[in-house]
């Protein structure tokens, strides 16, 4: 359909979601977080103060964040790939 190829595109920048830059060093960025997540919900069990279990909360958020991150971005790497992605058909370069 649109095979013409626009000069003045710029390349695509990464998408606001992206957290880290391979899907590996998200998986482990957020591994670590949740691990920080959970050594904060043991410090909380052990003497239970409301900002101690908000702290654990939010280094849960974070962990998960980067998590999500590493499932996209390991998605959208096998679906270029495999020549099935979005735009597929018109990276006929």
């Amino acid at each position: 359909m649109m095979n013409a190829k626009i000069s003045d595109m710029k390349p695509a920048k990464n998408p606001w979601w992206q957290t880290a830059k391979t899907p590996k060093q998200s998986f482990v960025r957020g591994g670590v977080w949740l691990l920080v997540a959970v050594g904060w919900a043991a410090v909380a069990l052990g003497d239970p103060k409301p900002w101690r279990w908000v702290f654990a909360a939010l280094w849960a958020v974070v962990g998960v964040g980067y998590l999500v991150s590493a499932v996209l971005l390991r998605r959208r790497q096998r679906a270029t790939q495999d020549g099935a992605g979005p735009d597929a058909e018109f990276r006929a370069d």
